[in-house]
């Protein structure tokens, strides 16, 4: 109807609910106060009117911040990928740790050249994304899909609880990282 495109907001490309309610709470509340100024500035009837007619749309905006507030807080969160979309970039900073759900990925490091170069291929039940995380460095490599792909979003303070509290579970991620820092073609943090 109005041309939006989702893409302008981070995330909401892919399909992030989340990304997309924030954008309307946010839009519908900036609205409310550009309302709320014009009818201060100008005092004129009509604005005035507007403003109260419209001030109930701030309700609507909180309640759906609090919608995404409450969602965030699950463990993991399922996003939906299309083929050849990057997850994360090298250099990036390391927020969440991921688990393929479906479909497979990409590991790709870049070259000296710029050219990026696939150094693994990851499907169903690998994960992704805690050497950054854990070293508190940027991410090592880029993630693109292969295919489409679900894939498992993890918090970081989730990850971390499990990580802390779960002696298999950290030592399973330290094999899996130290043999992953242990190639040549990944550079140490």
């Amino acid at each position: 109807m109005f041309g939006v495109r989702w893409k302008v907001v981070k995330g909401v490309g892919r399909g992030d609910w989340q990304s997309k309610l924030l954008a309307i709470a946010q839009a519908t509340i900036v609205t409310v106060a550009l309302i709320g100024l014009v009818a201060m500035l100008t005092l004129h009837p009509l604005a005035l009117i507007a403003l109260a007619a419209t001030q109930i749309l701030i309700v609507g905006g909180v309640v759906l911040f609090a919608i995404v507030a409450i969602f965030a807080q699950r463990t993991m969160v399922l996003e939906r990928f299309g083929p050849g979309e990057v997850i994360f970039r090298e250099g990036e900073p390391g927020r969440h740790v991921y688990v393929v759900k479906s479909g497979t990925v990409d590991v790709l490091k870049r070259l000296p050249d710029g050219s990026d170069s696939v150094i693994a291929t990851m499907g169903p039940g690998d994960h992704f994304g805690e050497i950054a995380l854990l070293k508190k460095a940027p991410r090592t490599a880029t993630v693109r899909t292969a295919s489409a792909v679900e894939i498992f979003k993890m918090s970081p303070s989730s990850f971390v609880a499990l990580y802390t509290n779960l002696p298999g579970v950290r030592d399973h991620f330290n094999r899996v990282m130290e043999a992953r820092l242990q190639r040549p073609d990944v550079q140490r943090p």
